[in-house]
């Protein structure tokens, strides 16, 4: 199954069910400050390149470097939250977005540099706050933490990435500890880096406060959650708005080109139409 579909899916899914709950913001551009999306790096190909070519002479190899141009990250999710808005209905989802959050979703499992570059996106958006990745004004009495555990950021951001399958080696090799809220598959990555939690499809309980994330799994526990939605309460409040994503993803797959796991995925979510 191609890529596209299921990030489609995954974006309109979230989409739906977090805009009852604060704004949701698509394909948002990290950094958001404009002023911070692009800079350049003065390049030699000025007076310092003559400068330099009448201290060294004309027959000196001079490497010029060009100029240098940062563009801004485009995130899959940007959700900020209400807070006069219980996320109670969402479940564990709602326990991980009660902050502002960037939400990725992908349907492999990442590699380590896949990680290192969500986390220098991360990094970005948290930087927006001082100008720069880190506080210029940091307080003196920091340097004098002995402490081995690191401090963790003061930041009222977040990040979540949702894969279906990880080995937990690389999580901790990312200093990733399980999550304070006690919930197997749910990884807190080195506070003292980052503020990102990496959510473990496969390795989540099956129980009805991770069905709204294990619906963004892959293989037999997305199929599993798709059957429990179906056999779910339906008049639970998102309900009838997963429901409809999975329908029109269905009609989308439909346009697809089979893939590896296209018949057990195609047959699980026929049944949508059934109900």
């Amino acid at each position: 199954m191609s890529r596209p579909s299921f990030f489609i899916f995954a974006q309109h899914y979230l989409s739906a069910l977090l805009s009852n709950f604060g704004t949701v913001f698509l394909n948002e551009p990290i950094p958001r400050n404009p002023k911070l999306r692009v800079y350049k790096v003065p390049s030699r190909s000025g007076w310092e390149g003559e400068y330099l070519k009448t201290v060294l002479g004309n027959n000196a190899r001079i490497r010029i470097n060009a100029e240098a141009i940062g563009e801004a990250e485009l995130v899959d999710v940007l959700f900020e939250p209400d807070i006069s808005k219980s996320g109670d209905p969402l479940g564990v989802l709602g326990t991980l977005t009660s902050i502002p959050c960037i939400i990725s979703t992908v349907n492999s499992a990442p590699t380590p540099h896949d990680i290192r570059c969500h986390i220098n996106t991360w990094l970005s958006w948290y930087g927006e706050e001082y100008g720069g990745i880190v506080p210029l004004d940091r307080d003196s009495s920091d340097e004098e933490d002995t402490d081995d555990a690191p401090a963790p950021l003061d930041s009222n951001k977040a990040q979540l990435i949702i894969v279906p399958s990880l080995k937990i080696k690389v999580v901790e090799n990312f200093g990733g500890q399980p999550s304070p809220i006690n919930v197997p598959g749910i990884y807190f990555l080195n506070p003292g880096v980052c503020n990102t939690t990496i959510i473990i499809t496969n390795l989540l309980p099956v129980d009805a406060s991770t069905l709204w994330l294990r619906l963004l799994g892959w293989g037999e526990t997305q199929r599993q959650a798709i059957i429990e939605l179906v056999n779910s309460d339906i008049n639970h409040p998102l309900y009838p708005l997963a429901m409809q994503q999975l329908q029109l993803w269905y009609q989308a797959l439909l346009q697809c080109q089979e893939g590896k796991e296209f018949p057990e995925l195609m047959q699980a979510l026929a049944v949508l139409g059934q109900t």
